[in-house]
């Protein structure tokens, strides 16, 4: 009813936009990221580094951040090359390695604007900016801020179109 009162008739779908934003971005930046700290986790469990749980907490964070999981990854490769007799194993670990890294940038177009009228990219920038921001509760306002602008911008943009042509209509009868 708030939504209703301060939109007008377009409160209920404000309403939908903004919680199937947060659904968006929940599964979109948190899924991906922990998916990322599971299988980076995994892959130092499986070539013996140390503390790799403690490290898959520290995947989880940068991905929250948006920020690269090699960051991490890569010290970890450095240190199996160092220890780790197999070389072939520290290969595997690299590609391993890259492969999680860069797995937000197969994953993030799937997940992230699934179910939202707005772009995913919109999404995406107002994750990362209210991050920015505002840590982790500006992750979910920041994504529903830019949504709902953009639908209002969107709305008023064709609002406007649609009065230019109405006003183009009646002067084309009033030249006949």
């Amino acid at each position: 009813r708030v939504a209703r009162r301060l939109v007008g008739d377009d409160g209920e779908n404000t309403v939908k936009l903004a919680s199937a934003t947060i659904r968006s971005v929940a599964v979109g930046v948190l899924g991906i990221a922990f998916i990322q700290a599971v299988l980076g986790g995994a892959g130092m469990m499986a070539v013996g580094v140390p503390a790799a749980g403690v490290w898959a907490l520290f995947i989880l964070v940068l991905a929250i951040a948006q920020l690269p999981p090699l960051l991490v990854l890569v010290p970890a490769i450095f240190y199996v090359f160092a220890t780790n007799d197999s070389t072939v194993v520290a290969i595997v670990f690299t590609v391993w390695s890259i492969l999680v890294s860069f797995a937000d940038a197969v994953l993030k177009p799937m997940l992230l604007g699934r179910g939202v009228e707005a772009p995913m990219l919109v999404i995406l920038l107002g994750a990362i900016g209210g991050m920015l921001m505002s840590g982790i509760i500006g992750l979910f306002l920041g994504a529903v801020i830019l949504a709902l602008g953009y639908k209002l911008f969107e709305a008023w943009m064709n609002q406007g179109h649609s009065s230019e042509t109405g006003k183009g209509d009646n002067a084309a009868a009033q030249e006949n």
